[in-house]
């Protein structure tokens, strides 16, 4: 491992951790994961699948260049990635995944015995694991899905640097579960909501401390605390990911995406 690399920060939907800039010429420092996602046969593929290794902890399984066969974890649980683009010219193989806090620059490429994982500017060396090995892993490893599973859904802020935002869960995993958030970068606290209103006029989402109001049609948002109106900006989210899964402090630990351990 390097005796430097950067730890960037992101989001985007979805929501999501603190991701903290590191000269350390240790061993990277693992985030914590939760429990969540369900768990995926593999018995269809896995005799295809090759698995690599940052001979740090860290386990890449795919087969090739398939976009719905890439896992990373520890070797023991092996999650899901969300791959956006997959190439592959002869031997060598390449997918880029999502990583919204090295602004979705994460790639793993490979190329027989060895490869490389790229999280922004920085590059780890990848080594095949032996087929012995690799068949344990194959065999013993518990596989599971996606292990992030928000979104975000609006952001805004007003002229002095309060954000207000707004995530769910992802289409997949039942769309809604709205959550409301405001605050400054770095100490934003949730909201505790006691309504949502969504129709064609526009999104509110009310807490005991204010509306929280989208108007859709003139992408306008406003807060309200009791009879005070701030008028807020709307900032694209697919934008400013790095802002909303590390910046604004939202998200702590792991999304459970390669580049969140580096």
């Amino acid at each position: 491992m390097r005796a430097s690399h950067l730890c960037r920060g992101a989001a985007i939907l979805g929501a999501l951790a603190l991701c903290v800039s590191a000269a350390d010429a240790g061993k990277r420092k693992k985030k914590k994961k939760q429990a969540g996602a369900e768990v995926v046969d593999i018995a269809g593929f896995k005799d295809k699948m090759v698995v690599y290794t940052d001979g740090e902890g860290g386990y890449f399984a795919a087969v090739g260049n398939d976009t719905e066969t890439l896992f990373y974890g520890d070797g023991k649980t092996m999650h899901k990635q969300r791959v956006t683009s997959a190439f592959r010219d002869g031997t060598k193989w390449e997918m880029r995944m999502w990583a919204p806090r090295v602004d979705g620059v994460a790639d793993i490429v490979a190329t027989g015995d060895t490869g490389k994982m790229v999280c922004g500017d920085d590059e780890f060396p990848l080594t095949r694991v032996a087929d012995a090995d690799a068949k344990k892993i194959l065999d013993k490893a518990t596989w599971k899905g996606v292990f992030w599973q928000r979104q975000g859904h609006a952001l805004s802020r007003d002229d002095r640097g309060t954000y207000y935002y707004v995530d769910r869960l992802q289409d997949a995993h039942g769309g809604k579960g709205f959550r409301l958030f405001a605050g400054q970068k770095g100490a934003m606290k949730q909201l505790p909501l006691t309504n949502i209103v969504s129709d064609s006029e526009g999104e509110i989402f009310a807490s005991k401390k204010g509306e929280l109001r989208f108007i859709q049609e003139r992408t306008k948002a406003s807060w309200y605390r009791g009879e005070k109106k701030t008028e807020l900006v709307t900032v694209p989210i697919e934008n400013n990911l790095v802002l909303v899964y590390t910046d604004l402090g939202v998200y702590e630990g792991s999304l459970g995406t390669p580049c969140d351990e580096y």
